[in-house]
């Protein structure tokens, strides 16, 4: 497992309002069970919170939690 940051945190927050139930960081997300409605739903709230602007696409590239994390902290820091 992976350490845990305070994007991560968020996102975990954002994924269980979504979905309900806490998120595993390091599983796959398709394991998950993300949907692309849900996607869209993760993306607003992602944007409104963290203020990053993703992209659909963006939520497809990282197999997981984290891993979407990092690629939010890497926009971030990207636009800055």
């Amino acid at each position: 497992m992976g350490q845990s940051t305070a994007t991560a945190d968020e996102l975990a927050g954002i994924w269980k309002e979504v979905f309900g139930g806490e998120p595993d960081l390091d599983r796959d997300l398709a394991e998950l069970g993300i949907q692309s409605v849900k996607l869209i739903e993760i993306v607003l709230r992602v944007q409104d919170r963290l203020a990053v602007t993703l992209s659909l696409d963006s939520l497809l590239v990282p197999t997981t939690l984290r891993a979407l994390a990092d690629e939010i902290d890497r926009v971030r820091e990207a636009t800055a």
